[in-house]
């Protein structure tokens, strides 16, 4: 199912990244509603921002309670691919610049209507910079009370705030996912990075576009997405707009 949202579209430049489609392996454990949680996965991240990037993760162990889709489950590798460019003299940064592959995440989930659910990822991501290939291993866990038929993303966007510490940056974002029967669930979450080698100079808004599709077994994933910075003074829109879809070539 295609998620096709964009940010606030006051510049929006075609950015490049020196680099090229890197692999990855991706790694989840942990516990949610009281059952193990384990998965393994790999895929390509395009540091190139020409909207190549992929994944794929295969669930070994989870209760059939909790729909992994309802957790974004690779955002914590997703935004390294983002476009980035210049917005009025500023530089927009992406993960990848920013870190290059190597920080920590922590990010909680919540869902609107539904008390008494939250889901807590914590993950490491480190790059093996002679291959190159990165690795990302998470840690969830929590409870989720949700819907178990959500059949893609509507919608996905992210607000990036400055940190008040070196190598660390904040994020709030919210994403509208689809459900089987017709309606939506929304979906928030509030993350903390750390450990980059690079500091965020400009609060930035960022929005992502993806393809997803989970059988029970297996969750493939192939996005898109891009950041920008808001003029001051200017009410920014992260609904509604679906020229980033238009514009940017799918696979």
């Amino acid at each position: 199912m295609r998620l096709a949202l964009c940010a606030l579209s006051l510049l929006l430049p075609t950015g490049t990244v020196a680099g090229q489609l890197i692999p990855f392996d991706a790694t989840f454990e942990g516990v949610v509603n009281g059952q193990a949680v384990a998965a393994e996965g790999s895929g390509m991240i395009d540091v190139e921002q020409r909207g190549r990037s992929s994944a794929s993760v295969t669930f070994d162990q989870r209760p059939d309670s909790f729909d992994p889709v309802a957790v974004s489950l690779i955002s914590n590798l997703c935004t390294n691919a983002f476009q980035t460019g210049l917005a009025r003299g500023k530089t927009v940064q992406n993960l990848f610049d920013l870190a290059g592959g190597n920080y920590s995440l922590t990010r909680a989930f919540q869902w609107i209507g539904l008390p008494g659910s939250a889901v807590t990822i914590e993950s490491t991501v480190t790059n093996d910079s002679e291959e190159p290939s990165w690795s990302s291993e998470s840690i969830i866990s929590g409870t989720y009370g949700g819907p178990t038929d959500i059949v893609g993303i509507s919608s996905y966007s992210v607000i990036w705030l400055p940190g008040s510490a070196p190598g660390e940056f904040f994020e709030s974002g919210t994403a509208v996912l689809e459900r089987a029967n017709g309606e939506s669930l929304v979906m928030q979450f509030a993350s903390v990075f750390s450990g980059l080698s690079g500091d965020l100079t400009n609060v930035q808004f960022g929005s992502g576009v993806f393809d997803t599709s989970f059988d029970g077994t297996t969750l493939e994933l192939n996005w898109d997405g891009l950041f920008v910075i808001p003029s001051p003074g200017t009410s920014v829109l992260l609904a509604g707009c679906l020229g980033l879809a238009c514009r940017r070539r799918r696979r």
